[in-house]
């Protein structure tokens, strides 16, 4: 499927987006290099270089067998692209004197290996580096094989069967603090981490994305004063849940036509009923209505 179509996975593209254009002042993210996985469509790729300016970037991909394909589509010529294992990458090629903004952001389950990038990664990250991670919001494991699998990760509150069965993404989140903050305690410099983002959405299957900035409580202060806590951020094991209706171009105009000055829509307005979704639909619309993509066809 074309990445630059899911429609929750571009709302939270949107936020983070505009969430990164809220710290400039703070941080000057052009001058940030951008680590991700590109794949065919380099989608976070094109998006941060057009409303970032974002020009150092950096794809990796393990798919030796697509090499050709992958080098086609990148769509700007200063784009590094190398076929590598991320933690080869990481290990012997990255740069850690940059400006960086990382996001590992998988397809796949959280393994043993992707623990292991996070806490190399936050054992030479510095101050004012962006984080970010996305795996699989479903557990592929049985409840008592992933406790297994994961236990010294897991803090001791969250070991149990039910948690993993009801409260999955808080116990991935749980488990990456604990290699983030693994690899934090092997660096001479006293830094901590700040989340910011809590996302879980699903367009095909359920993920789950977490980041945020390194740095300390002066940098924690000024980050919160610049984004003036909207409801889709979290500092806390509180999960945004990306789920919206998805609106014909004709439904989402309508709808935006009634939204007040705080980003409400007063339900019991009659034209808003004649939409024909319930009011919980929107109310959830209303979250996001300002990231809320809208798709059309473009012959080229």
């Amino acid at each position: 499927m074309n990445y630059l179509l899911r429609l929750k996975k571009q709302i939270e593209r949107k936020i983070i987006i505009e969430t990164l254009q809220n710290l400039n002042p703070l941080v000057g993210i052009k001058d940030y290099r951008y680590f991700g996985f590109g794949s065919v469509y380099f989608a976070d790729f094109i998006l941060f270089h057009k409303y970032l300016n974002i020009k150092k970037m950096i794809s990796i991909d393990n798919k030796f067998e697509d090499e050709k394909r992958f080098r086609y589509n990148k769509p700007f010529k200063f784009i590094d692209f190398e076929v590598i294992e991320c933690t080869k990458y990481l290990q012997n090629n990255l740069n850690w004197d940059d400006k960086l903004l990382l996001w590992l952001d998988y397809d796949v389950p959280l393994s043993r290996d992707i623990l292991s990038d996070v806490e190399y990664l936050a054992s030479r990250v510095k101050s004012k580096d962006f984080f970010l991670i996305t795996v699989e919001a479903e557990c592929p494991l049985k409840p008592k094989d992933f406790l297994n699998m994961f236990d010294e990760y897991i803090p001791i509150s969250y070991k149990s069967k039910t948690k993993i069965k009801k409260d999955f993404p808080i116990v991935l989140n749980k488990t990456l603090f604990t290699a983030l903050y693994n690899g934090l305690g092997n660096q001479i410099s006293k830094l901590d981490f700040l989340q910011i983002f809590n996302f879980v959405y699903k367009d095909t299957k359920e993920m789950y994305t977490c980041g945020g900035i390194f740095g300390d409580k002066t940098v924690f202060d000024e980050v919160k004063e610049k984004l003036n806590e909207p409801d889709y951020l979290s500092h806390d094991e509180r999960i945004i849940n990306i789920s919206c209706p998805i609106l014909t171009p004709k439904e989402k105009t309508h709808l935006d036509s009634f939204i007040e000055k705080n980003g409400d829509i007063d339900c019991r307005f009659k034209p808003v009923k004649d939409v024909g979704l319930s009011t919980e639909e929107i109310q959830k619309y209303c979250i996001f209505y300002k990231h809320y993509p809208q798709f059309f066809e473009s012959v080229y």
